[in-house]
Formats: structure tokens, sequence, C-alpha cells
């Protein structure tokens, strides 16, 4: 039975994890002028609309994963590098902190004796599932946002050869987080936030 909670609530917050991230991402674009997230109802807190269940389901099962990433567009950034740094940054930046946050008032209802199993439970695992988030984020391989924030950073002559590899490093990424080859580092690296 624990078992099950425990899986219930990891399912709620990774729901309210990837939801959150994929709206922050929508709405950073959005402020800087990109109509595409609001246009495709991506502009939303609306967990449907950012569901995505092979994503979903690896992040249950082994820690990382993703949401249906939100389209973006650069067209109308008044800077396109900096918009787009902005927009796939911000995200990760946030979530890093709500991981802290969340785990600084688990610890304060702990010292202060107030101990509800459940409600401790779902802070830990909101506060890890944020950090997680985060950290998966980072890494340059599409749809991650650290994709984005690398293809900022490249000439365009690298631009083209790295979007050539996009799709084997995806079937790469998806291959090593399932047989647990880079959760030790990534689990590190979210224990060091939280």
């Amino acid at each position: 039975m624990d078992v099950i909670i425990y899986y219930i609530i990891n399912a709620v917050s990774i729901i309210i994890v990837t939801t959150l991230f994929e709206y922050i991402k929508a709405l950073m674009s959005a402020v800087q002028g990109d109509a595409v997230p609001k246009s495709q109802g991506r502009l939303t807190l609306n967990p449907v609309k950012h569901f995505e269940p092979i994503g979903f389901m690896l992040f249950l099962f082994t820690g990382f994963g993703w949401a249906n990433p939100v389209e973006t567009s650069s067209r109308n950034y008044k800077n396109r590098k900096k918009g787009t740094l902005i927009t796939y940054i911000t995200p990760i930046v946030l979530l890093i902190i709500f991981a802290v946050v969340i785990k600084i008032v688990m610890n304060i209802l702990i010292l202060g004796k107030f101990d509800n199993y459940y409600l401790r439970l779902a802070l830990a695992l909101l506060s890890r599932n944020f950090a997680a988030a985060a950290v998966f984020n980072i890494i340059p391989v599409y749809p991650m946002a650290g994709s984005h924030i690398l293809r900022c950073i490249l000439s365009p002559n690298h631009v083209v050869k790295y979007s050539q590899y996009e799709k084997p490093l995806q079937i790469l990424l998806v291959f090593l987080l399932i047989l647990g080859v880079i959760t030790p580092v990534l689990n590190a690296v979210v224990e060091i936030i939280v």
C-alpha cells in the first residue's frame, strides 16, 4: 500500500514540476514578444497541455524525464540570443529555487514537530523533482533546455553540425537513462541542490 501511495504522490509531483517548467518557458518567451506558446494553447498551467507520456514514465521510474516541450520562436524577440537564453535559463533557475525553498519549508515543519509522514513525503518528492527537472534540462540534448542554450553559444556552422546528431543523441540519452548509466551522476547533482 505504501508503494502505491509513494507512486501516486510522486506522479502528482512530477506533473506539477513539468507543468510549471513548461509554463515558465512559455511565459518567458511570450513576455519577449513570442506569440507561438499562446497560439498553441501552451501559455497555461493546465497539465494536460504539457503532458508527454514517455517523458512522464521515464521521470516516474528513473527519476528524470520531461514534459511535452513548448515550441518557441525567437523571431519577435528584441535580441534573439539574449531572449533565447532568458527563455530557457529562467525555468531552470526557478526550479532550483523552488527545490531549495520547499526543502527549507520541509525542514522547518520537521523542526516545529509537525511531522506528518505523507506531507513530508510529498514535500521531499516535490523538492527532489524540481531539482531533478532543472538538472536534467541542463543536458544539451534536444528537447532539453540545454540544447537551446548550447545553440546560443555555438557558431552557426557548429549549430548545423550539432543538429545532425540530435536524433542519435536523444536515443542515446534515453538508453543511458533506462540503463541507469547517467542517473548516479544526475542524482549526485540533485543531492547537492537539495
